[in-house]
């Protein structure tokens, strides 16, 4: 999750939410109706493969991940170690081994705070790559406003990024990890696309932050590794709007 300087105190409906992204609930309906396709079921966990999972620590996570958004951004090496180099990263505890991840931003002049929760598990290598793309849209919009589901848009791409990487030079930790990713794929295209659905119903619901996963996730799919790296890292400099994306996605 990534919390920017200019979120409002104020309660914002699900009518502003639209807006802000311009979308209508028509288009968002639809949006939820065709990644539907991509939500499988609940998967069930291999405890056979978490037992021989080989746990890194935390600064090995950082380096991995920051190997694979430069692979994945490779004109942009010099501010992707900038952010690793510079972005506060504080780890919390939490009740019963909970995870919980939060990026926030301090502003253009400095650098981001990413606070988070560290088990050495497959799903904390990926909230890892999730945050620090959190953080380098951060750092490459430069205090420009960013809506949320284009902020989650960058941090899905970065966990992208580190599956790809994983894929090609570690075939057991790519293993892992997708049990991790295709569990996230089930909370966020199912669960969470479902309740997005049902509260389109009511145009002055309450916001939700948790509206912004699905469609996020959904277009880092349509994305990733289609377009070339300069269009996707004007993504994270906040010059693509959601109906930009939309329409370069339809004419691709």
């Amino acid at each position: 999750m990534n919390k920017h300087a200019d979120d409002s105190q104020r309660r914002h409906s699900l009518s502003d939410w639209l807006a802000l992204h311009e979308l209508d609930a028509m288009t968002c309906r639809g949006l939820l109706d065709v990644m539907a396709c991509h939500a499988a079921g609940e998967p069930a966990a291999d405890r056979r493969l978490c037992s021989e999972y080989q746990a890194l620590n935390r600064e090995a996570d950082w380096l991995r991940t920051a190997e694979a958004v430069r692979d994945f951004l490779p004109g942009q090496q010099c501010i992707i170690d900038d952010t690793l180099k510079n972005t506060v990263r504080t780890v919390v505890e939490r009740p019963n081994q909970s995870r919980k991840a939060l990026t926030l931003d301090n502003g253009p002049t400095a650098y981001p705070t990413i606070i988070y929760t560290y088990y050495g598990e497959p799903p904390d290598s990926l909230i890892i790559a999730h945050e620090f793309g959190h953080a380098l849209q951060i750092r490459a919009s430069r205090g420009k406003f960013v809506p949320p589901i284009i902020r989650e848009v960058c941090a899905f791409l970065a966990e992208g990024a580190l599956l790809s990487h994983a894929q090609r030079h570690d075939e057991m930790q790519y293993t892992h990890l997708s049990l991790a990713w295709m569990a996230d794929n089930y909370k966020y295209l199912e669960k969470q696309r479902v309740r997005l659905k049902a509260d389109l119903l009511n145009p002055n619901a309450p916001y939700k932050y948790s509206w912004n996963y699905p469609i996020a996730r959904y277009l880092s799919f349509q994305i990733f590794g289609q377009f070339p790296q300069e269009w996707i890292w004007s993504i994270f400099q906040g010059e693509q709007s959601i109906r930009q994306v939309l329409q370069k996605i339809s004419y691709s």
